[in-house]
């Protein structure tokens, strides 16, 4: 039986070996970095969903700019009530 497995050095390129330990390093951290980058992300839609759903609750006060364009659009549909109620007669 040879002592190939028992001997230390062998015939594999060690600069080889380098490199691919480096890229498999490197790899990981970029991945690394782009699961926190994910998680980051994720976070902050999660927390920007949060707050438009609290903002258009039932509870939430109605602001004056919302009662002038109802007020407005109310209006506009008596107006269009009215033209119909006109043609009719």
């Amino acid at each position: 039986m040879s002592n190939f497995f028992l001997s230390p050095t062998t015939s594999f390129n060690t600069s080889e070996k380098g490199i691919g330990d480096k890229l498999v390093y490197y790899g990981e951290v970029v991945a690394t970095l782009g699961s926190v980058v994910a998680i980051v992300g994720s976070t902050i839609l999660y927390y920007q969903d949060i707050e438009e759903e609290t903002a258009f609750e039932e509870n939430s006060p109605v602001t004056s700019r919302q009662i002038t364009e109802m007020q407005q659009q109310l209006d506009l549909l008596q107006k269009k009530i009215d033209q119909l109620e006109n043609q009719g007669q």
